[in-house]
């Protein structure tokens, strides 16, 4: 549940989205440098956390991507949380790769921070991990069989990026998060109408099935609906987790292409 970034702009925030097409000449398919997301995450259908993500702007071919999440309202009373997520690394065309992503974990008094370190010649993981401020730092290196490994952070932007997102087809995905790698399998499924707030948006489904961790702590698959044009913004992502079920919905975004909006507040 810890993977969202911040937004500010309002335009056009009653019309419908232009349905824009993978082949549209001068449209790179998902995410572009300077684009933000901002979410609203419901927890047993609360309000209880803002979440964003924001890709940094920087040179077309090393990207920095961050994701932040703090509790609100009543959920802030229960537990004060303020999470950080970065990851910084090298993309060509629908892979981004990582060198390096940081976690930083403010919960009340208690500070947490771990890093990931990417070695894809030794193919091979350093996790540094500091469980409190005063602690020593703990060292593990994760190896790993490939070396298209990245972060969970990356590999959310990847999977917007990829050509095969098709219909009926499903593609699979390794991920480092915890002690350990994983695969990602994720199905596609056909368009469908969603809207909020921001307005009417056509979506495609997509079911991500993945091993318990550190990051997810989810049950279940974790679902995931994109806008069904180039630029493939995650409009809602539901999970059911070991708390009850969490919904993450789009409430603004600036696309980083010229269009902006927010949910009125």
């Amino acid at each position: 549940m810890k993977q969202f970034v911040i937004l500010v702009s309002m335009l056009c925030a009653l019309l419908p989205l232009q349905r824009l097409t993978a082949g549209e000449s001068g449209w790179r398919l998902g995410a572009v440098p300077g684009e933000q997301l901002t979410y609203r995450i419901s927890w047993l259908g609360v309000p209880s956390a803002d979440a964003s993500l924001h890709w940094e702007r920087g040179t077309d071919r090393h990207y920095t991507l961050q994701a932040t999440l703090s509790t609100i309202g009543a959920a802030r009373l229960l537990r004060a949380l303020d999470e950080t997520l970065k990851s910084e690394g090298e993309r060509h065309d629908s892979t981004f790769a990582a060198h390096r992503s940081v976690k930083d974990q403010h919960r009340g008094d208690q500070v947490k921070w771990t890093s990931f370190w990417f070695d894809r010649e030794m193919r091979q993981v350093e996790r540094r991990h500091r469980s409190q401020q005063g602690k020593a730092e703990e060292r593990v290196i994760i190896p790993v069989e490939s070396d298209q490994v990245t972060d969970p952070l990356s590999a959310l932007y990847a999977v917007r990026a990829w050509p095969e997102l098709l219909s009926g087809r499903t593609l699979q995905r390794v991920v480092v998060d915890g002690e350990k790698s994983f695969c990602l399998t994720i199905h596609i499924g056909g368009s469908q109408q969603w809207q909020n707030g921001l307005g009417s948006f056509r979506a495609f489904p997509l079911q991500v099935a993945v091993e318990n961790s550190e990051l997810f702590r989810q049950r279940g698959p974790i679902h995931l609906l994109l806008s069904d044009d180039a630029r493939r913004i995650p409009l809602q992502i539901e999970a059911q987790l070991a708390i009850g079920a969490v919904v993450a919905e789009l409430v603004g975004f600036d696309d980083g292409r010229g269009e902006s909006r927010k949910l009125a507040e």
